[in-house]
């Protein structure tokens, strides 16, 4: 597959449902997948897996476990990523319902905006996503594409 791309605006409707952008459906559909996984994410966003990239990270998390010094420590934060995970299947009009317990945790409110990671989507809180993008992405990347020459 090809890397996730792109950042989309979108509205969390009333009954907290979103929209999935049309590429990311796309690859849903070619993967003949039933429903993403929506998880908890790092700094304050909520991640959407295809059913591809969900199968590769839990395979990733075991092997991760296994070389985790802290085995105590390990297991809680699998125990975290995985409690929150449920599956977001898509409705008629290609949209996905957010669980008020993840909402919660990603303060969603009426304003999101979907982001391509690379190799999953995150979602974020309109506020939260463009004070972390000026705080922390922007100028991380320009400290990075430096070494990285990108």
């Amino acid at each position: 597959m090809t890397a996730i791309i792109g950042q989309y605006e979108y509205t969390l409707d009333p009954k907290n449902r979103v929209v999935v952008p049309p590429s990311y459906r796309n690859a849903l559909i070619g993967e003949k997948g039933a429903h993403f996984i929506l998880a908890i994410g790092q700094d304050g966003c909520l991640r959407l897996f295809l059913p591809s990239q969900w199968d590769r990270l839990v395979s990733e998390a075991r092997t991760l476990t296994q070389e985790v010094q802290d085995k105590e420590k390990a297991r809680a934060a699998r125990r975290y990523l995985f409690a929150s995970a449920v599956e977001a299947p898509l409705d008629e009009q290609g949209r996905i319902l957010v669980p008020s317990n993840l909402k919660e945790i990603a303060a969603l409110k009426k304003d999101v905006v979907i982001v391509g990671a690379g190799t999953w989507m995150e979602l974020w809180a309109q506020e939260r996503w463009t004070k972390y993008h000026k705080s922390a992405a922007a100028p991380a990347f320009t400290d990075l594409s430096k070494d990285l020459d990108i």
